[in-house]
């Protein structure tokens, strides 16, 4: 039987192991690009190797879509998701870190708020105590003078 702890590690492991098999079909599949752009590129330029170009660019093409397949197949039962913002900043040739800061700016606002809250929560819970000890001792020397 599996503890959390154990349970939590498997699964980060597992997520990495799939994040990677994405990435790594990512990849081959922006070099099949590449190579489709490059080869359309010289069918342009030499309209004398037509047959020969053809024939190579329409490999590269099967090989896109298998590519393509791989990186549907490594990509399913992910859940995870890149917000609008992100890919915006990155089609707009925009740094996308700029939106993590800003997260991240968010987040350590929210954690300053929050901890200031519990601090004030603790403070009048030492008050409240204090005042309450307070009020037993004097309860508790008034009921001992009337003896």
């Amino acid at each position: 039987r599996l503890s959390m702890e154990e349970k939590a590690r498997l699964a980060v492991e597992e997520k990495e192991a799939q994040l990677k098999e994405l990435e790594s079909a990512i990849e081959v599949t922006i070099e099949t690009i590449w190579t489709c752009m490059q080869q359309t590129h010289y069918l342009g330029q030499h309209p004398d190797h037509l047959t020969q170009s053809k024939k190579a660019l329409g490999d590269s093409l099967n090989d896109l879509i298998q590519n393509l397949e791989e990186v549907d197949k490594a990509s399913r039962g992910m859940t995870d998701t890149v917000p609008h913002e992100v890919i915006q900043r990155i089609d707009s040739g925009q740094n996308p870190d700029e939106v993590v800061k800003k997260h991240l700016e968010a987040a350590l606002d929210k954690n300053l708020q929050t901890r200031a809250r519990v601090f004030g929560a603790h403070a009048l819970e030492q008050s409240l105590s204090h005042y309450l000890k307070l009020w037993d001792d004097s309860e508790k020397k008034g009921s001992g003078s009337s003896s």
